[in-house]
């Protein structure tokens, strides 16, 4: 079946997702991080494009941007293209790390914009990565409150101009969602739940594996591997988390945690 055409924004905006591959782990250290805002940054000048916002997530990433429809499809080619060989390189491994055709969806409207740029922000949030946007290293959200990340520089007066002031917008700003605090924490601060962020999964992956990072999972032999499934299971990992970390689909991940050893 043929893909559907992208819907083209009259205003030139739109929100991206680019997702690895089977949720493969994209981001395993600070220089992973670094190295891909590097590569967006210069892509960014080299085809003109503006960006208002991004956030960084272990195994996809969030850009809200204005580009040219011409210039879209070879801005993200050569962003992919550049980062996978470095990733590939450093990591010893081969083959696709992005899906095929990154998800792109149209922002037309100015509630739908700011709507976008709040649900970009509070992305690790709603993954229990962290409790504030602001305590996320790896999004733009506190380059709105004068801390500008010198990788790469986003446009932050055309979110004041859609807002109507800088004012307006951080008040909008902070009727984000803070339910993870209510939700995770008890009155005392101290958590009520076992749950693993993300960060702390690949700390436990590592930990227990000895690897030194998630691609050399494929050296390991499938007993072994099915030997680290169950144990990191035991350690409290979910049946999502321990799927990406060791590259295998979330079916035989359950499969493998319901057998005997």
């Amino acid at each position: 079946m043929p893909r559907k055409p992208r819907l083209h924004s009259s205003a030139g905006i739109y929100h991206i997702i680019l997702r690895s591959v089977n949720q493969h782990i994209i981001f395993e250290e600070e220089s992973d991080y670094q190295k891909f805002l590097y590569i967006l940054s210069d892509c960014k000048t080299k085809y003109d494009i503006d960006i208002f916002a991004y956030c960084l997530m272990d195994n996809h990433v969030h850009l809200l941007l204005h580009s040219t429809d011409d210039h879209l499809s070879c801005f993200f080619q050569s962003l992919g293209t550049r980062f996978v060989r470095w990733y590939n390189n450093k990591y010893m491994r081969s083959g696709h790390l992005f899906q095929d055709r990154f998800y792109s969806c149209a922002v037309e409207k100015k509630e739908q914009y700011l709507n976008t740029l709040v649900y970009i922000h509070n992305n690790p949030v709603k993954a229990n990565v962290c409790r504030y946007p602001s305590e996320y290293r790896w999004s733009s959200f506190n380059s709105f409150f004068g801390a500008q990340n010198p990788i790469i520089i986003i446009n932050i007066d055309y979110s004041y101009k859609v807002a109507g002031s800088k004012t307006s917008l951080l008040h909008y700003f902070s009727t984000i969602d803070t339910s993870f605090e209510e939700k995770y924490y008890s009155n005392d601060h101290r958590p009520i739940c076992h749950y693993f962020t993300d960060e702390k999964a690949l700390s436990v992956f590592k930990e227990i594996t000895n690897l030194t990072n998630t691609s050399e999972v494929n050296i390991l032999s499938k007993s072994i591997r099915n030997q680290y499934i169950r144990q990191l299971k035991q350690e409290g990992l979910t049946y999502k988390q321990i799927s990406r970390l060791m590259d295998v689909s979330l079916t035989t991940v359950k499969r493998i945690c319901k057998m005997d050893p």
